[in-house]
């Protein structure tokens, strides 16, 4: 009772329609906001592959120092001078950094002192002096290429990564689009499989008008 309650209620929110590429108003390319988060919605074939570009974008990760208290970041892609680099909340200017080699560590000590952070003669950072085996905060701009998988309803969904927003401009497979020209449906499409069937269908909300 309470399975079909939910789906009566869920049916009275979302008009139900066949498991195909939906577009919003005409258009194969839209947006939706939904409690703060973009979404935007790509039609395509279902298990076909959709190219997206974000092109530079500011990424962030941990990493944990090494025995010596080493952190090594290798050149981002697309970023060789390392634009936006900072570590732990410091900025790090690549262009400055001297150029050295990395000496081995042994027993939590490099064999030939280093003290301030450096570059290596391939380009690679190296930040020392951290605690061993720590995290560290590392972000960057590098060049953000995804692959989306379209679902079986028709749809490929682009949404940003988390701590981050979609970049104003970005292209899919090789067409440039402005993030905030696109048709905004206020809500999206949901895609459920039914669980007596096994098939997909696309339910719509009632707001749109095509």
């Amino acid at each position: 009772m309470k399975v079909k309650f939910i789906a009566g209620f869920f049916l009275s929110i979302f008009a139900l329609a066949p498991a195909s590429a939906i577009q919003y108003n005409g258009s194969a390319v839209y947006k939706a906001t939904e409690n703060g988060i973009t979404t935007v919605y790509i039609n395509g074939n279902p298990g076909s592959k959709v190219a997206v570009d974000l092109g530079q974008v500011s990424k962030t990760v941990s990493k944990l120092s090494a025995a010596c208290g080493d952190v090594r970041i290798s050149i981002p892609k697309g970023n060789p001078n390392f634009t936006g680099l900072n570590v732990d909340g410091t900025a790090i200017d690549y262009a400055s950094l001297p150029v050295q080699t990395l000496p081995t560590c042994k027993n939590g000590t490099f064999t030939e002192a280093r003290t301030a952070n450096f570059k290596t003669p391939k380009g690679q950072v190296v930040i020392v002096g951290k605690t061993p085996s720590t995290s560290v905060s590392i972000t960057v701009m590098a060049d953000s290429l995804r692959s989306i998988t379209v679902n079986q309803c028709g749809n490929a969904l682009l949404r940003a990564s988390k701590g981050s927003t979609l970049p104003p401009t970005f292209t899919i497979n090789g067409t440039s689009y402005t993030l905030a020209s696109l048709p905004n449906a206020g809500k999206g499409p949901v895609c459920k499989k039914s669980s007596s069937t096994g098939k997909y269908s696309t339910y719509i909300p009632p707001s749109w008008s095509n």
